[in-house]
């Protein structure tokens, strides 16, 4: 079997790594097959990060295989965990991170559907709320934020279990390019890989990072122009491509249409478990077509965390002659005659007095 991602195997242990950026250089599904694979090899699995972040949904399928995993799966920061990387460092049953590593978290982007990416950030919210002890509404303000982190404050934060000491020392500015970040880290992490990417350019061994940048993207320009050269040259080719499109699309609509039944079932089903609002239908079925499983394993977690959820019984407020029914109140209704009152429920349930906001404003309150 030819691995793209897995680096060692033996019986006890085998070693898989996540470096590039999630979506291009490293496919999802792929590597999620390789980590089933991996399940039935050994005992324990680790996942080695160094990568910008990237698409969501590959992100999904890895973070699912990490989840899921049958045998005990620890991760690994060995240099940048940016964006949705960072998510999927928090899925290992323990985190580790290089003393000189760099973990950043941001709202997801990307899209016009503001419902859509809403719903993908309280997934990822999840995420970090189980590994953490930090309340949601400070996780949404580190996302919102874009908040940066090093070892020793990802260590403060409950996002890590242990920093792995170098003896190295890297000063890395958030102005620089996360690119850039990666070829720096990729340089301390495996200097060897460096100097064979310098020498292959042909550049001197004090080359920066910014140097073997450019280098490649001057390698790239060229290389586009001469491919744009070729394929002028060369109708027909085109044309299979535009066929193998074409029956690519009918055959991904083929697809669609078997699942569009199976995803409607899911949806309602958990729309009447309680999971989701019939007002979310519509972009919760959006994104269960792009990646049913994916979502499905997502919002099966999240179903424990909101059945947590504290609800207050308005009907039976305790007043000092007893009990009052105060189910009729708007949130207007209780700011005039019990603001306090208002604010026990704001605190001890707050999805009920978003509820009340939400039915008299007609828009959700900000944390």
């Amino acid at each position: 079997m030819n691995y793209k991602y897995i680096k060692n195997i033996s019986s006890d242990e085998a070693t898989i790594l996540l470096y590039g950026e999630i979506g291009s250089e490293i496919n999802g599904s792929a590597f999620a097959n390789e980590m089933m694979y991996l399940q039935d090899k050994c005992k324990k699995i680790k996942v080695r990060i160094n990568s910008i972040g990237g698409n969501v949904i590959d992100g999904y399928s890895i973070m699912s295989s990490i989840l899921n995993s049958k045998v005990s799966t620890d991760t690994y920061i060995d240099g940048l965990a940016a964006s949705i990387a960072g998510v999927i460092a928090m899925c290992g049953e323990k985190v580790y991170m290089s003393d000189y590593g760099t973990l950043m978290m941001h709202n997801p982007s990307g899209g016009s559907d503001q419902a859509v990416l809403n719903l993908v950030k309280g997934t990822l919210v999840t995420v970090f709320e189980k590994r953490t002890s930090l309340q949601v509404d400070v996780i949404d303000r580190m996302m919102e934020v874009e908040t940066w982190m090093n070892a020793s404050q990802a260590m403060e934060k409950g996002m890590i279990d242990e920093i792995v000491s170098s003896g190295k020392k890297v000063n890395i500015s958030k102005s620089e390019s996360l690119k850039n970040m990666v070829l720096i880290y990729n340089k301390i992490i495996n200097p060897k890989k460096m100097n064979l990417i310098t020498n292959k350019l042909g550049l001197s061994e004090d080359a920066t990072e910014e140097n073997a940048v450019e280098s490649i993207e001057a390698l790239q320009n060229k290389n586009a122009e001469l491919l744009a050269e070729v394929e002028a040259g060369k109708v027909a080719i085109a044309e299979m491509v535009a066929e193998k499109q074409a029956i690519e699309d009918a055959k991904n609509l083929a697809i669609e249409t078997e699942n569009n039944s199976k995803v409607e079932e899911m949806v309602n089903s958990f729309i009447k478990n309680g999971v989701a609002k019939e007002d979310e239908k519509e972009s919760l079925t959006k994104l269960a077509k792009v990646d049913f499983e994916g979502v499905k394993n997502m919002l099966s977690k999240v179903t424990t965390v909101k059945a947590a959820v504290k609800l207050i019984d308005l009907k039976n407020i305790a007043v000092k002659n007893g009990s009052e029914d105060r189910s009729s109140w708007t949130i207007r209704d209780w700011e005039k005659k019990d603001e306090k009152g208002l604010l026990k429920i704001k605190n001890e349930s707050y999805d009920t007095y978003a509820d009340m906001y939400h039915n008299f404003y007609k828009v959700y309150p900000k944390n």
